[in-house]
């Protein structure tokens, strides 16, 4: 196995890399260390670190994220189970909200996965929401609460974990923002591929 010189926050750190950031240089030695530095090696043979991009895309990805989709696969599914969830649903709103990122902040203020609103998250009692197990509790709840709310009714009930229940009840129905319009495409167009793969 080779030796990895690096972090795993800084490996996280560099998936994240957008396309246009400075190139980052992998240098692989005969002992089998792996070093990665933004300066261009002299005399050391090296490959350019290419990240992959579209972090919030609008279908699974069979490579990179596939290692923090199944990372939390045990805990949506067993918080998706408490409230009758599917937990391939859930799997799809926090790949469209976070990519799975447990640190991802907005700018409006929605922390963690399931990007709780840190009013949301006080009604839910999540203290810490950019602890997974707490945040995906706390957004397991709220999404199935909104459901329930729109008699199952998944495009309601996405519209208005986005928009928030007052602008659905506005509008008397998915409201004209672009933003949520479409968000719902995305998170069924993810949940369809999620079912689909199991």
């Amino acid at each position: 196995m080779k030796k990895l010189l690096f972090s795993q926050s800084l490996f996280v750190l560099l998936l994240s890399l957008p396309a246009f950031a400075a190139p980052i240089y992998v240098i692989e030695r005969a002992d089998g260390s792996v070093t990665f530095t933004s300066r261009k090696p002299d005399k050391e043979k090296y490959s350019v670190f290419k990240p992959y991009e579209a972090r919030y895309s609008y279908t699974i990805r069979a490579d990179g994220d596939k290692l923090f989709r199944d990372k939390y696969h045990r805990l949506i599914t067993f918080e998706a189970k408490q409230v009758g969830l599917d937990p391939n649903l859930v799997k799809a709103v926090i790949h469209a909200e976070s990519s799975f990122n447990p640190k991802a902040k907005s700018k409006k203020g929605a922390m963690g996965l399931m990007q709780l609103m840190p009013e949301t998250a006080r009604m839910l009692g999540v203290k810490h929401p950019y602890l997974p197990e707490q945040n995906i509790q706390g957004g397991v709840q709220y999404l199935s609460q909104l459901l329930e709310r729109y008699h199952g009714d998944l495009q309601l009930g996405l519209a208005a974990y986005n928009a928030g229940p007052n602008a659905v009840e506005k509008y008397n129905g998915i409201p004209p923002y672009k933003e949520t319009q479409d968000y719902v495409k995305k998170v069924l167009n993810l949940h369809r591929e999620y079912k689909l793969r199991g």
